[in-house]
């Protein structure tokens, strides 16, 4: 796991980049021998956010450092949900173990961040989706997300 100051380094990978990549996992026979940024350019995957989509597979454990596919990219293959839900269950423990996943909302997983709230915001997000992805049932999280760089028009109104 990637730590910084002792804490874990939550991913902030955009969903359109990841949702891109997940369709290439579960493609039958699909196994570049590396995973890096060169290759999501070449797949138009990710577009400007590659950087963040290869830390995403690095968190999850799909690729190692030098972006070889791992034994969970091959897992992923073969069993997609079933082995998500293992993976964001073991890289997400610290969550789970505080908020327990009837009573995540937005505003719960953006505090658990402890980051900028617009990064908070990423990761949350892609944090729901992978769970959606992993068939974890989050209830109570709302449907679209309030987006705090939208406030800041509010916080200064023109006098």
């Amino acid at each position: 796991m990637m730590l910084q100051k002792n804490r874990i380094r939550y991913p902030y990978a955009r969903l359109t980049g990841m949702k891109e990549f997940t369709t290439f996992i579960q493609e039958p026979g699909w196994r570049p021998t590396k995973i890096d940024v060169s290759l999501m350019r070449k797949l138009a995957i990710a577009r400007g956010k590659e950087h963040e989509a290869i830390n995403t597979m690095l968190f999850l454990g799909i690729i190692d450092e030098s972006g070889a596919p791992t034994a969970t990219f091959n897992e992923l293959k073969s069993e997609y949900q079933a082995t998500l839900s293992r993976i964001v269950h073991e890289k997400y423990a610290d969550l789970f173990s505080l908020i327990p996943p009837r009573m995540v909302n937005q505003q719960r997983l953006v505090n658990f961040f402890e980051t900028t709230p617009e990064t908070a915001e990423y990761q949350a997000k892609l944090f729901v989706w992978l769970c959606e992805q992993a068939d974890i049932q989050l209830p109570n999280v709302e449907k679209r997300f309030h987006r705090s760089r939208f406030d800041k028009k509010q916080d200064n109104p023109a006098t």
